[in-house]
């Protein structure tokens, strides 16, 4: 699987015996001269088709005009405490958190004009534009495997990587950590650590054979 990052870079994931859930989602750090901003990108309407899915969207108050050829969505919140901005595009989407209500779009487009946004299958783009005095920083990319596992990668060095030197894998080098919850149940998560990304996987049943088979094939890559 091959994937645009939202700094540019092309994220791989390959190996796995299982099909993905969906496309990845990012969440990206941006720097500029008026403090840091979080940006999440994801597939075109997959914020309101999650705020559907958990039965919060009913509560939110939704305002859209156009900007540049793209959708530009509001969703207050007030019980949340702020609202959410989106910018939808073709292919993708890009959005914010704003807090307060009555938030004017064009605070949200004056955040966009940071950046030339390029949209396509692979992914969406946010370049800084020359000038912008904006720079990206921390990058995670999100996604799961049916039924199996979420997994989330990270550029390499940008989680500590344990101790000792982990077991040998197709994708690296590869720690196991079990921890209890609070119910009793078994937390088995696993960490991927090679030469351009960590990965974090969490298995949603600990004793599901697929989880080891994954854990043991999974490559991951980010250049």
């Amino acid at each position: 699987m091959l994937a645009r990052t939202p700094d540019g870079r092309t994220l791989t994931v390959d190996g796995s015996p299982q099909p993905f859930t969906m496309g990845w989602s990012y969440m990206i750090w941006a720097q500029s001269d008026n403090g840091a901003l979080r940006f999440h990108t994801g597939a075109a309407g997959s914020r309101e088709l999650i705020a559907r899915h958990l039965g919060e969207y009913e509560r939110f108050t939704v305002r859209e005009v156009s900007w540049n050829g793209a959708r530009l969505v509001s969703h207050e919140d007030l019980e949340g405490g702020g609202t959410t901005m989106l910018w939808i595009g073709p292919h993708h989407e890009v959005y914010t958190f704003v807090p307060g209500a009555n938030v004017p779009f064009e605070v949200f487009i004056g955040y966009l004009s940071l950046f030339d946004i390029h949209d396509a299958p692979e992914g969406v783009v946010l370049a800084p534009r020359l000038g912008a005095r904006v720079r990206l920083g921390d990058l995670l990319a999100v996604n799961s495997l049916e039924g199996v596992c979420s997994i989330q990668v990270n550029p390499a060095g940008s989680l500590p990587t344990p101790g000792g030197s982990g077991k040998r894998v197709r994708g690296g080098a590869l720690w196991k950590r079990d921890e209890r919850a609070a119910d009793g149940r078994v937390l088995r998560s696993a960490i991927l650590v090679n030469a351009t990304t960590t990965a974090i996987l969490m298995a949603r049943e600990a004793d599901d054979p697929r989880f080891a088979a994954v854990v043991d094939s999974l490559t991951c890559g980010l250049v």
